[in-house]
């Protein structure tokens, strides 16, 4: 894991997304609200430089909405191939890819996130934890964010379908240290100015696809990569009782707020989000999406219907 994108401005993404939530202001009950703006990703891509936890953009994919500006980025961590900002179309779909990676949009998803860790590692396989490893991420910072204390739910729901994953060297493969892994991360976030733990943060993962399982272990420890975060990700049959493994579409829709809540007394529990502990300073304040591959696998999934819509307290 490594850090979701902090330093968009607040007024930037509420502007950008206005033309989302003006029209379905009249269909929706005032004390509800979709959190993620572009959830169907028409508007494309900020690029990030793929040097580990830096947020530099060198360019943009055009969506399917040409003329909108993104408000999702695009991380590619360690990754020796960033992908240009030259895209093709074919049959209504966006494709914008290179030897190492792919990234579509349209078709029968919304989004289709590609990669082949081969071209990235060549025939050797990562020796230690220390090492780094290649992502492939979509992310964004929700403004506003929702603050725990106001909500009665958060109902999360998105469909993905596994299309490929294939172990591409067997030589030096060891579960414990090579992997494949598609999970959907959102930050607890302390969004509180005035606490002396504002932008602390606790990670919390709803588990997609894990090569080493039919449904992805719970994980409720420190993180290894670069945030040294709690991170707290339920077991996947929390969320589903279909595999991703089998090839077919997996839905999930459950209601996170729960979780959420157990997630940040755990952290608290282990040490971790130590600046407050009061729940009122702390909100779901951004997510990403993609692909961690430790491993040297070529994969490809599917995601569509992508949706957090958050109820406040009566």
């Amino acid at each position: 894991m490594l850090p979701i994108l902090y330093f968009l401005k607040t007024i930037f993404c509420i502007l950008l997304c206005a033309g989302i939530a003006a029209p379905m202001a009249a269909a929706q009950s005032v004390s509800e609200r979709e959190v993620i703006c572009d959830a169907h990703f028409q508007r494309g891509f900020i690029l990030w430089k793929p040097e580990s936890g830096r947020h530099v953009k060198y360019g943009e994919l055009k969506g399917l909405e040409r003329a909108a500006a993104p408000v999702w980025g695009l991380d590619q961590w360690n990754s020796k191939f960033p992908l240009s900002e030259n895209g093709k179309s074919v049959n209504g779909m966006l494709i914008y890819s290179n030897a190492a990676k792919s990234v579509v949009l349209g078709e029968t998803s919304d989004l289709v996130l590609a990669a082949n860790a081969g071209a990235e590692y060549g025939t050797r396989a990562r020796q230690s934890p220390s090492e780094p490893w290649v992502h492939l991420l979509v992310e964004q910072e929700f403004e506003p964010p929702a603050y725990l204390k106001d909500l009665s739910r958060a109902k999360f729901h998105v469909e993905t379908r596994l299309l490929r994953s294939q172990l591409v060297q067997e030589k030096d493969y060891t579960p414990d240290l090579h992997a494949a892994q598609f999970t959907i991360y959102f930050t607890v976030q302390n969004r509180d100015r005035h606490s002396a733990g504002f932008g602390d943060l606790v990670w919390f993962g709803v588990p997609i696809y894990d090569n080493r399982s039919r449904f992805p272990k719970a994980f409720k420890e420190q993180d290894f990569g670069g945030t040294a975060k709690f991170i707290f990700t339920p077991d996947g049959r929390e969320f589903t009782t279909a595999s991703a493994q089998d090839g077919g579409w997996v839905v999930i829709d459950k209601d996170l707020l729960p979780m959420m809540l157990e997630a940040l007394n755990t952290a608290w529990s282990r040490g971790f989000v130590k600046g407050s502990k009061d729940p009122a300073d702390y909100a779901i304040g951004g997510m990403n999406m993609g692909w961690e591959l430790p491993g040297i696998f070529d994969v490809s999934m599917q995601v569509r219907n992508l949706s957090l819509r958050v109820q406040r307290m009566k």
